[in-house]
């Protein structure tokens, strides 16, 4: 572990329930000044099962896949709302890693410019992957 982070991850652990949902922790950070590289560094610190001590209870985190972060052809087209809605579909388990990465696809090759969290929930929803999409506010993507 890179140890600037050693005590961002504890303050975290400390400030944060193990249950908080991580678009919750983004948010936090991001207005704390660091930058999306960073947070999805400290948020994959904060959720591996090596990070620092105390390491949370195993049974009320569990993840089966590494927190995926943006790659470079992505920072800048999601806003961080639609890029923590996406993750937190996946860490809830609604949606696998493949299903992850369709969403992300698709989001980048439907979406003209800057993708945001309407956009990305009609995505879901078109997938079956969002069941609390009631309204008819949402955007259609084609």
């Amino acid at each position: 572990m890179d140890d600037r982070w050693v005590p961002l991850v504890e303050d975290l652990r400390e400030r944060f329930a193990a249950d908080t949902d991580v678009v919750e922790v983004e948010a936090y950070l991001s207005s704390q000044g660091y930058d999306r590289r960073q947070i999805g560094e400290i948020l994959s610190l904060l959720f591996s099962d090596t990070a620092v001590a105390p390491v949370w209870d195993a049974a009320v985190v569990t993840r089966q896949a590494p927190l995926r972060v943006q790659g470079p052809h992505e920072r800048g087209r999601f806003t961080a709302e639609a890029w923590g809605y996406l993750v937190s579909l996946s860490g809830s388990g609604a949606v696998g890693m493949h299903d992850f990465e369709q969403l992300v696809e698709r989001a980048l090759m439907h979406v003209d410019g800057r993708i945001g969290l309407p956009e990305i929930r009609a995505l879901a929803d078109e997938s079956g992957f969002d069941d609390a999409s009631a309204s008819n506010e949402r955007p259609q993507v084609h």
